[in-house]
């Protein structure tokens, strides 16, 4: 029992689950062009990485070199730990 019970806290561990997942679509062109932001965060609240994290839209159209949006995806995952979030935008 003690071995079964220790495997499945691993796999739970291990395993990631996608909490959220958001698409918008605006008027203008998908396009060729793709731009990706993104942050973790520990349990939620502690910040991983250096500097200022930023997952916002801005963020990852100015990544991109992007400047009119025709798409957005948002994700949001987690493995119990671990909090990413990354915004996807495409357009031209």
């Amino acid at each position: 029992m003690k071995k079964l019970t220790c495997i499945s806290a691993i796999a739970l561990f291990f395993s990631s689950c996608t909490l959220s997942y958001d698409f918008t679509v605006t008027n203008n062109a998908v396009g060729t062009k793709k731009g990706v932001s993104e942050y973790k965060y520990l349990f939620g609240s502690i910040p991983l990485g250096s500097g200022l994290q930023d997952a916002g839209y801005q963020s990852a159209a100015k990544n991109g070199g992007i400047t009119k949006i025709g798409l957005t995806e948002t994700k949001v995952v987690s493995n119990g730990l671990v909090i990413k979030t990354t915004t996807t935008v495409y357009g031209n």
